[in-house]
Formats: C-alpha cells, structure tokens, sequence
C-alpha cells in the first residue's frame, strides 16, 4: 500500500470507530493504536495482506462484511423465528468485535530479509515480514486483554474475539476447549459472524503479496 492509501485506511478505520462505537474508553484505545504500529503493520508475514497498512485493512474488511453478512444472513434470519437467537445484535457490538479482532498483531511484526531462489536457482532476497512476538498471550485471548486494557467489553464480544479463529484454534486442543467453543458459539451469534466475516474476508477478499 501506498503512503496515501494507508493514511486513508486508517481515517477510514477511525470515522468507523467513532461513527458506530459509543463506548467509555474508545479514545484511549484509539490512543493506544496510534502509538502502536496497528496502522502500518502487515495483516500477516506470509499470508492475506502481508503488506504495511495490512492489518488495519484487514480489520476495516472484516467489519464491512460482518456488517453485510448480519443485514443479509444473520438478521433476517432472527426476525423469521428461524434461528436459535432471538435477539438482534447490536451495531455497536459489530463494530467492536470486528474492527478490534485482531489487535493481538500490533507491535508483533517486524521488517526482515526473506530468501528465494531466482528463476535460474540462485538464491536472492526480498523484503518481507517476520514474527516478533513480544506478548505471548494467545491469539484472540490477546485481543480481548489488550482491549480491556482500555474498555470494557461485553460476554458477548470477549467471546466473539477469543474464539474468531474458529477451528484453527481447535487442532491441536484437548476436549474441555473444544467445549468452551461449541458453547461460546450457542451463546451469541456474534460468535459465529465474526469468524465467517473474518474467514471470507482473508481467504476470498484480500490478496498475498508474492515475490
């Protein structure tokens, strides 16, 4: 991305924070960011979005599908009595869960020097991202810590960020846990818009940069 493009990403993302979040503490989140590299930073080191200004791309996409999927799937389905949920979910909780979902990213990337072989088999390098973990705290659990650093969040929106990974979260986890994710799930559905909204938005949407 461009300087320019990444400068209006990030007034995108703030217009949304401030259009749809009414919550004490959103000013010192915002804060927090600013002095962070959430702005610049890669979505990824290999994968959707591994470009500066990736994540909060990444994070403003995911809240515009979410917002989609909720108007076209999610909501008409609770207003026809057809779902297990009977109660709309709010805007503001869309926008939370969405755009903070992966706060766990910030200050975990750095630059580096990556290796490749040339179309003539000679190794050559190009720029490229590496992980640099410096809170090793878990992926969504981290985003829920940092967050409530700074604002409070409700059940429903803890649960919808520690379990947005869904499965990926599952592989390699014992029985209890995979519980605690069936349940999480059959407690709101925003548990289940989240990580829907956040899958189609990084395999379907966005691109990986190839050197």
């Amino acid at each position: 991305m461009t300087p320019e493009e990444i400068q209006k990403t990030k007034e995108t993302f703030i217009d949304y924070c401030h259009k749809y979040i009414q919550r004490e503490g959103l000013e010192k989140l915002l804060d927090y960011l600013e002095k962070s590299d959430f702005f610049t930073a890669p979505s990824s080191a290999s994968y959707h979005l591994n470009e500066e200004g990736g994540l909060c791309r990444h994070s403003i996409n995911v809240f515009e599908t979410a917002m989609t999927l909720y108007e076209n799937v999610v909501k008409p389905a609770i207003e026809s009595g057809n779902s297990p949920f009977t109660e709309p979910l709010k805007t503001e909780s869309i926008a939370i869960a969405a755009l903070f979902h992966d706060l766990c990213k910030t200050s975990m990337y750095r630059r580096t020097e990556k290796y490749k072989k040339d179309e003539h088999g000679r190794w050559v390098t190009y720029p490229g991202y590496e992980i640099d973990e410096k809170l090793p705290f878990g992926h969504g659990e981290k985003s829920c810590l940092i967050i409530c650093w700074m604002m409070k969040l409700s059940e429903e929106e803890l649960l919808a960020i520690r379990w947005h990974m869904g499965m990926f979260d599952m592989a390699e986890n014992g029985s209890a846990q995979r519980y605690s994710f069936r349940s999480a799930m059959e407690r709101s559905p925003l548990v289940a818009l989240l990580q829907a909204a956040d899958m189609l938005t990084a395999n379907v949407m966005e691109k990986t940069t190839k050197h």
